[in-house]
Parts: structure tokens; C-alpha cells; sequence
């Protein structure tokens, strides 16, 4: 296996090099490429232009954990509101029609109205901040950026609290449009993923999480990774492209040295798109070796697939799956299987109002038989949970707005953080 993907990584720089080189001999038919529309979109949007520089400035305010696809409360957001309030502030500098500098910067204030017994204040500031240069060459875009980040946000999925996560990250991306048919999608990065015990860490003071009384050093999460990823996407039929995807990740973690692994993926995948439906699809085998002798490693197929659908004039569905193995702090394990699903359903009352239904549910497999630390019985340990939503968007020309109000529900089989009850989201979006 190790000796296949070798060849093929081998295999697609090769094909790299070789479109790079022949780049400029090939004219295609459609110069642009999907980044130029997001720019160019922004652009439009900015409130403040002087010249060669456009600005982006916005208010929001939103739940901690809060995105248009996926939203778990945590056990933190179960008597209360769990509130960001943050300022994007987005300059661009254009000083030619082919080159683009981005800054970024994101201040943020969190908090919430419930917390752990013994715990820190959950309010605090955070920040993001992130650099790009955007190169749209006739047949090559390049974006290289930098990042970093220090913030509050929902870690939902296995520990089921606020954190504070650090994150630093350089790395490249870009396209290369061999022919009007044909592109290829690179990225490559290096990233690292701190818990910083000085700022607010769920219970202990910052020292670690608890699940019902037992400790877990949540700094085990602590990481560096290195990533890499090749997308070959060819427009085979007329309303389909067809994508293969190569895909390897090296992961290190200096307080849990036996989560040291690397991760290889294969891939094929399409994009349908006919104006009124857009179907995304991408699966195939994964590799999550770990390097120390005896390690559990994980052999399965991981993918995702998103379905944006207009039902008449009025209304629009959404559906996303996805499945995908993540690190794991849970005594005895590595690694769990994460599957996540949403339903979204938006109905056009009015020229402004939106009335929505959503529904997202999700499940933990831990593939070690550990003890369950409350009954003292060997098994495997199994997580699910869900979040079904009605609510509502009100738009104006500077000011977007509004809630979901649903029922939570999450059970384990060990017994772990089960609860459930309704909860409320709150979003806002406002802008100069």
C-alpha cells in the first residue's frame, strides 16, 4: 500500500511539472478561474474603495460554534446563550489587474452564560489575523498565505466543551488550467494546533478536560502537521466534471508521542452542476498509520457529499454527509470515526424573510474495546447526537439576521455527557 501511493504521488508531479511546462502553449478557452469570481465578488462588496485599495468591514454576532452547516451545543451552552461577537476587517491592495494582496484581521470577543463547576471564565478576547497574495496568471493561480489564531470555540464532536485552540499556519494553494476541460488543484501546508493551558481550558483551570469526574489532558491534542494534497478535475460530460484526489498528512504530538502518524488518502469524486441543482461528491480509501509498534491504525473509506437544490422560486434544500477519522483523548484510544449529516430547508416568505428547518445529526465509533469507567463493563464505545431547528433570516441592506430554536439531544452507550434539551442559536451579521 505504502509502495502504491508512492508511485502514484510520484506519478502526479510528474503530470505537474509536465502541464506547468506546457501551460503556455495551451490556450484555453476560459481564463478564469474559481478564485477570480470570489475576488471579484468581494471587491464589489466593499463599502470603502480608494484607488487600488477596497475594504470589508462587518459586525457579527453568533453563536460559539455556529456555521451554516453544521451546529452541536456543547455541554457549556446548556443553560444559556453562548455568544461570539466579532469585527472581520478585510483589506484588499490590487496594484495590477493580475495580482492581489489580502489582510485579514479578526478581532473577537466570547462568552457564555453557563460553565463548568470549577472552571475559568469563559469570557475572553481572540483573534484571527491571515495574510494572502493572490497571483491569477493566464494559466496558473497561486495563492500563498499565512495565519494565526487564538480563540474560544465549541469542540462538540468527542469532549463536548469550549476550548481555547491556537492555530498557526503558512502554506500555498492554486489551480493550473491546462485546457478549458482540465485543472489541476494544489495545496500544501504546515500547521500547528496548541491548547494553551494559561487561557480558558474547560474544568482543572486550564489543566485539562473532565468527562464526569475523569480527567483528560485536553494539551494532548497539542500538534504539528505537515499536509499535501493533488486535484486532477476534468469537465468529461457537459453538466459533469469528474475529480481523482491524492491526499497525505503527517501529524506529530509532542505530549502524546503514541498519536504520531500519517495519514494517506486516494480518491475519485464529481461535480454536477445544471443551474438548479449542484451535487458534489468525494470517496475513497484512507490510511491512518500511527508509528508505534502494535498502534490501532485506521483502514477505511472516508468522503463527503453536499447537495444544494432550488425547489421552485421559493425554496432551497441542502444536504451534506460526511465521514472522516479524528484524533481521540478518550482512555485506551487514538482515533474514533466520525459520520456527520445535515438537512437544511429554506422557504422565501417574503422579499426579506426566510423561514428555515434544519437538522443535523452525528455519531462516534471507537474502534478499541475499552472499560466503561461507570459500569466497569469491556465494550466499544458509541456517541450520537443531534440538533433538529426552526428559525429564521431577516435581510436588509446593511444588516442579516436571526435564530434557530430546536431540540439537543446526545447519549453514549458509556454513559458519557448525555443530556439534552432545547437549545437556541443566535446569528447577526451587520456591515457600514
Amino acid at each position: 500500500m505504502r509502495a502504491f501511493f508512492l508511485r502514484l504521488s510520484v506519478a502526479t508531479a510528474c503530470i505537474a511539472i509536465a502541464s506547468t511546462l506546457s501551460a503556455q502553449a495551451v490556450r484555453s478557452r476560459e481564463r478564469t478561474f474559481e478564485a477570480s469570481e470570489t475576488l471579484a465578488a468581494d471587491l464589489r462588496r466593499a463599502r470603502i474603495h480608494t484607488g487600488p485599495f477596497y475594504l470589508l468591514s462587518y459586525l457579527q454576532f453568533s453563536d460559539l460554534g455556529y456555521n451554516s452547516q453544521f451546529f452541536f451545543p456543547t455541554a457549556q451552552q446548556g443553560g444559556g446563550l453562548s455568544f461570539a461577537v466579532s469585527a472581520p476587517q478585510k483589506l484588499y491592495f490590487v496594484p495590477a489587474r493580475k495580482t492581489i494582496y489580502a489582510l485579514t484581521f479578526t478581532p473577537e470577543y466570547a462568552f457564555f452564560s453557563k460553565a463548568s463547576a470549577g472552571a475559568q471564565s469563559g469570557n475572553g478576547w481572540g483573534y484571527l489575523t491571515r495574510g494572502d497574495a493572490h497571483f491569477l496568471l493566464n494559466h496558473i493561480y497561486i495563492n500563498p498565505y499565512i495565519q494565526q489564531s487564538n480563540k474560544l470555540q465549541a469542540l462538540s464532536g468527542e469532549i463536548n466543551r469550549i476550548v481555547t485552540q491556537r492555530n498557526e499556519t503558512v502554506g500555498v494553494g492554486g489551480e493550473l488550467r491546462y485546457s478549458s476541460k482540465t485543472r489541476l488543484l494544489y495545496s500544501a501546508s504546515g500547521e500547528r494546533f496548541t491548547y494553551p493551558a494559561a487561557r480558558y481550558q474547560p474544568d482543572n483551570l486550564g489543566s485539562g478536560v473532565e468527562l464526569n469526574g475523569v480527567p483528560i489532558p485536553i494539551q494532548d491534542l497539542d500538534r504539528r502537521t505537515r499536509n499535501a494534497r493533488l486535484s486532477l478535475l476534468h469537465h468529461t460530460f457537459p453538466l459533469t466534471s469528474l475529480t481523482l484526489a491524492s491526499e497525505w498528512n503527517r501529524y506529530t504530538f509532542p505530549n502524546a508521542i503514541d498519536k504520531n502518524s500519517t495519514r494517506r488518502f486516494l480518491g475519485a469524486g464529481f461535480i454536477r452542476d445544471n443551474g438548479r441543482t449542484i451535487l458534489r461528491g468525494e470517496a475513497g480509501p484512507a490510511v491512518l498509520h500511527f508509528s508505534i509498534p502494535g498502534g490501532h491504525d485506521f483502514r477505511g473509506v472516508t468522503g463527503n457529499l453536499n447537495l444544494s437544490q432550488r425547489l421552485g422560486t421559493k425554496n432551497n434544500m441542502s444536504l451534506g454527509v460526511d465521514r472522516d477519522a479524528e484524533f481521540s483523548i478518550a482512555a485506551g484510544q487514538t482515533y474514533y470515526v466520525a459520520d456527520r449529516a445535515m438537512f437544511e430547508l429554506d422557504r422565501n416568505a417574503t422579499r426579506r424573510l426566510t423561514l428555515r428547518f434544519t437538522s443535523t445529526v452525528g455519531r462516534d465509533r471507537y474502534p478499541v474495546f475499552t472499560v466503561d469507567p461507570f459500569t466497569n463493563s469491556l465494550g466499544r464505545r458509541l456517541d450520537e447526537f443531534s440538533f433538529t431547528a426552526i428559525g429564521w433570516r431577516y435581510a436588509m441592506r446593511h444588516a442579516r439576521g436571526g435564530f434557530d430554536i430546536g431540540y439537543y439531544q446526545r447519549r453514549s452507550n458509556f454513559g458519557i455527557d448525555e443530556e439534552s434539551g432545547i437549545r437556541l442559536a443566535i446569528a447577526l451579521s451587520l456591515s457600514p
